[in-house]
């Protein structure tokens, strides 16, 4: 099971997906013969955003090949134990894996990469990003039934600490920095620590500048499981491609505001609140335009 886990890019076995991936392998194998000029969509973003759904969607496409965020293209990765390897290969390893897949769309989720998604995008000039948000108190609640208690914690403090050794403290703006100094203190609680690290991802959102990269497309997790068929018409329009509503019936809406009980410090949901702001003004934007904001020069 194993096997057939890690050749099919698949986390979760459920009968569906065992057999739509058995079923997309065979498709392309017969049809793609020849490796097309292939289109690449990184999604990027703060864990526990909706990501895997949106993987989950790809998936089911048969002209679209989807990795997870543990597979081939991230094998070489040393600085996990076990299987969870996370930190993309090399570029050349990227490469060599890629032509080795003949979809003409290619969809992997490098979450752990998000603050070096400039340098990924201007190596593979056929990509582009989806940046996935979500309110920071859902975020926190999702982050407390998936993760151990503490993991919000130990991420913070690596980066109040300056320790660059790892993906989640690699790479933080000094002005990122000092705001976390300034929140931080040694009796933290695990769901302000969280929050904390929710500002810290996607606070790179505007560091980067990528709110006037036309490569790069928002999605809001609240807008795209209320209004599914349209969001991911948008998606796949992002792409040049087709929309099929099929693959959609297992986007729902009951996560939305799970997390508005979540007992947070006041100075820092108000700097959550802040950037939540700047993020939904972004995203308004962007569906007004109808499509990303162009690259200012």
């Amino acid at each position: 099971m194993y096997e057939i886990k890690k050749s099919l890019n698949i986390e979760h076995v459920t009968l569906d997906l065992y057999l739509i991936y058995v079923l997309k392998f065979l498709y392309q194998k017969i049809f793609y013969l020849t490796c097309p000029e292939q289109q690449i969509l990184m999604i990027i973003g703060c864990q526990r955003s909706g990501t895997s759904l949106i993987n989950r969607i790809f998936a089911r496409d048969f002209h679209v090949s989807v990795y997870r965020e543990s597979s081939c293209l991230s094998s070489n990765d040393s600085t996990h134990s076990g299987h969870l390897k996370l930190r993309l290969n090399s570029f050349q390893s990227l490469e060599a894996e890629l032509l080795k897949d003949k979809s003409p769309t290619i969809v992997l989720k490098p979450l752990v990469e998000t603050q070096n998604i400039l340098c990924l995008l201007n190596h593979f000039p056929q990509s582009k990003a989806l940046w996935m948000y979500r309110d920071y108190r859902d975020v926190v609640n999702s982050f407390l039934n998936k993760f151990n208690l503490n993991v919000g914690i130990r991420n913070i403090k690596a980066i109040v600490d300056g320790n660059t050794g790892f993906w989640y403290s690699e790479s933080i703006p000094s002005s990122v920095r000092s705001t976390l100094i300034k929140f931080y203190k040694d009796d933290i609680q695990p769901t302000d620590a969280i929050a904390l690290f929710w500002y810290v991802r996607n606070a790179f959102f505007f560091e980067l500048e990528l709110n006037q990269n036309s490569r790069v497309m928002m999605c809001k997790y609240e807008h795209m499981v209320c209004y599914s068929n349209q969001f991911l018409n948008h998606i796949y329009s992002f792409l040049g491609k087709k929309f099929r509503d099929e693959n959609t019936w297992e986007i729902n809406a009951c996560s939305v505001g799970k997390g508005k009980s979540i007992d947070l410090s006041e100075d820092i949901q108000e700097l959550c609140d802040g950037l939540l702001n700047r993020l939904d003004q972004s995203f308004t934007l962007q569906m007004t335009n109808g499509q990303p904001s162009p690259i200012l020069s």
